[in-house]
């Protein structure tokens, strides 16, 4: 990849087709989204890094502009792993928000050679902690309604669920956030995503990440993530911790400064540490 210059395109890897975006030059970053969320959510990082950071953002299979999943297994850090080899990026800074901070904790767990560094955002989805019984029912009703009136249903539903209250106390966020969700397509809720997840799983192998981590939450977010933050940073040595004052589960969104404050602070870490 040229640097310096930014760069939007499909790769076809995987048995897929991913729709990726690049901006800048510098230490690579590889950003990946949450769930109904596409690359977009990263708005803010991109602005704030470009100029000191080579930007990757992506939409993960099934999300945003990349290809819908087909009927054969697939991983999404399969996905992520491919995309690196396209682009040749080197070891990067691999940065996940809610089920995308899973996937990319399995990249690195299984292509540690591809991860020079891993960030957790409102972390989703670890094995062994289960959702709170309200957002458990919300899957339930998610499907329900797509399927007796409608993906919009499903949508309306899902869009003023408590995950997103507090961004939506901002006028913008609730209008970029709501761009993406009408541009997601509702796949998810109409059919058995075949993708799967790494075995043994991540949660069963926190200790074997040897490289720099850093776990970040958003106070007003559920206390589910603080939970499986508790168990990240128990489990993985070194692994720092911060706290976003005022930022619910869009955290990156809500209070960008703060995170981006973050990200940075842990880049210079990263690249003055040496990684064998």
């Amino acid at each position: 990849m040229n640097p310096g210059r930014s760069r939007a395109g499909y790769a076809e890897v995987n048995g897929t087709r991913l729709y990726y975006e690049a901006h800048g030059a510098g230490t690579p970053l590889l950003f990946l989204h949450g769930f109904t969320l596409d690359r977009r959510m990263w708005r803010a990082q991109v602005e704030a890094l470009r100029d000191r950071c080579l930007v990757v953002t992506y939409d993960a299979r099934g999300f945003g502009r990349s290809a819908l999943p087909g009927s054969e297994p697939y991983r999404h850090c399969d996905d992520a792993a491919a995309l690196c080899e396209y682009l040749d990026l080197g070891p990067i800074l691999a940065v996940g928000h809610s089920i995308g901070a899973h996937q990319l904790l399995e990249l690195a767990l299984a292509r540690p050679d591809l991860v020079r560094g891993w960030v957790g955002l409102c972390f989703a989805g670890l094995a062994g902690v289960p959702f709170p019984s309200e957002i458990a029912a919300l899957f339930s009703a998610l499907r329900r309604a797509a399927g007796e009136q409608g993906v919009g249903e499903a949508k309306r539903l899902w869009g003023a669920c408590a995950w997103f209250t507090p961004a939506r106390q901002d006028p913008s966020l609730a209008a970029e956030l709501d761009v993406m969700l009408a541009d997601y397509s509702g796949w998810h809720w109409t059919h058995q995503n075949p993708a799967v997840s790494l075995e043994p799983p991540a949660a069963e192998r926190l200790s074997e990440l040897d490289r720099p981590s850093l776990v970040v939450t958003g106070d007003l977010d559920f206390p589910y993530h603080d939970e499986i933050a508790t168990r990240l940073l128990a489990g993985i040595s070194g692994a720092r911790a911060v706290r976003l004052q005022g930022a619910g589960h869009m955290a990156n969104m809500e209070k960008p400064s703060g995170f981006n404050d973050a990200l940075l602070s842990f880049v210079e870490q990263v690249d003055s540490t040496s990684v064998g």
